[in-house]
């Protein structure tokens, strides 16, 4: 069943319960054989076989198939609402393997045998361990279930395991029933991006998405981890303990695929009152009252900065160094229009201020920045250039069209009256005028004078 978000005739998102892949990983077996009869009689049978292996992820995790994680590594925020969740580029990779130890039964949506489990600062997480695949199985009182050793695997390959408290790992660990619905994909139409063909493909990405919502007022770390052959051994609906694990477990040793940490505000302290909380002194220079003199000038400065104003070093172009003053779009206070709607070069815009002899270059600024964005931009700056390469030639050609009707106003024509025929003077100095504009043509395009 696939679910789309929009028109099912032009869908930008598509969500898909699940995605098996071709083969799961595991060794497999390829016999082929053939019977030859000639006249009816078994004559010879010959007999192929062939073996291969589908390997997989299973203990470390690919960089490259990890698209992203949420809330991202280090945030900050009100997540309270938010399930934590990795996406991840390989669609098929939640279903690559099985919580099963035998194959699972068909026509069931197949469990995944990744999940993403959080951990409370309170609870509290348990610390990362890097071992070896020698040292993974568990002892007495710490459970891990075994595992068959796969082609290209070896005792000394590195792993990273988490141990958690049995009793905090029936708490939050998921069930098995969690695990048919904590996965899924997502098909994305790429048509609103750009390519260089206009006919990208769909892209799928997997999505695992943790059960337990993060602590207000408390930092979290959230673990993607394998819970490969954990069928028998995962809590129940309600977290009751399984009657499968063994007697006298204390702990649960789980392989780490990845993790991540990130703070959990509380309500108060969202965006919007963050942003509500900020004073509006931020956006201007501080100035300090404490030793500041009762002087104009001191007094000069302090109007200055009120207004959101900086003091800025200021190369002129004969060489000399001077102070200006500068200030951006973000101001403290609210501010009146320019006097001019538009400026041929940034020096329209300078402003002088004769009582402190400085220059304000904030508009000046402004207009040489925006200037230099449109040329960085090539398609804006090509279309510019033939705009104004068209309109000069056009201009020109207007230009000469009038000076040759001038020109040739008063002389004598043999057409009849009505008639457009030039007479052989007018022909040759079309000729001639025609050829000069067309020099003058080739040479703007060509960028000589």
């Amino acid at each position: 069943m696939e679910l789309n978000t929009q028109d099912p005739d032009n869908p930008s998102l598509t969500f898909i319960p699940y995605l098996l892949p071709p083969l799961a990983s595991g060794e497999y077996r390829i016999t082929a054989s053939q019977t030859v009869e000639i006249g009816g009689a078994n004559q010879d049978t010959f007999k192929s076989v062939q073996d291969f292996v589908v390997l997989g992820e299973r203990y470390r995790l690919d960089p490259a198939l990890l698209n992203s994680q949420s809330p991202r590594n280090g945030a900050r925020g009100d997540f309270s609402r938010q399930l934590p969740h990795v996406v991840l580029n390989a669609a098929t990779l939640p279903w690559q393997r099985s919580p099963f130890v035998e194959p699972a039964a068909t026509g069931e949506t197949p469990p995944s045998w990744l999940a993403v489990v959080l951990f409370d600062e309170s609870d509290p997480p348990p610390p990362a361990q890097s071992m070896t695949l020698a040292n993974l199985l568990g002892s007495d009182t710490l459970f891990f279930p075994a595992r068959n050793t796969e082609p290209g695997e070896q005792d000394t390959d590195p792993v990273t395991v988490i141990d958690v408290d049995i009793d905090l790992f029936n708490a939050i660990a998921p069930s098995l029933n969690d695990l048919r619905w904590n996965a899924h994909v997502r098909r994305v139409d790429p048509q609103a991006k750009a390519s260089l063909d206009g006919s990208l493909p769909p892209l799928d990405y997997a999505v695992v998405v943790g059960n337990r919502l993060p602590a207000p007022g408390h930092s979290s770390v959230a673990h993607l981890v394998s819970l490969e052959n954990f069928a028998p051994y995962l809590p129940g609906d309600e977290g009751e303990p399984s009657k499968a694990l063994p007697a006298g477990t204390r702990t649960v040793r789980l392989v780490s695929l990845t993790s991540w940490t990130f703070n959990c505000r509380d309500g108060q302290q969202g965006f919007a009152q963050l942003f509500g909380a900020l004073e509006p002194a931020a956006l201007r220079m501080p100035w300090d009252k404490d030793n500041a003199e009762d002087s104009d000038g001191d007094k000069r400065v302090e109007n200055a900065f009120g207004l959101g104003y900086s003091a800025m070093n200021h190369a002129l172009r004969n060489g000399e160094h001077s102070v200006s003053w500068y200030r951006g779009p973000l101001l403290p206070v609210s501010t009146t229009g320019l006097p001019k709607a538009w400026a041929s070069h940034a020096d329209e815009l300078l402003r002088y201020d004769p009582a402190s002899g400085m220059f304000d270059v904030s508009y000046s600024s402004a207009w040489q920045l925006g200037r230099l964005l449109a040329l960085q931009n090539s398609s804006f700056a090509s279309t510019l250039y033939r705009w104004k390469l068209g309109h000069t030639q056009q201009q020109l050609q207007s230009w000469e069209n009038n000076d040759l009707d001038a020109a040739l106003a008063d002389l004598p024509s043999n057409a009849a009256p009505g008639q457009a025929t030039a007479s052989r003077v007018e022909r040759v100095l079309l000729n001639l005028l025609k050829q000069a504009v067309d020099d003058l043509g080739e040479s703007i395009n060509t960028g000589k004078n």
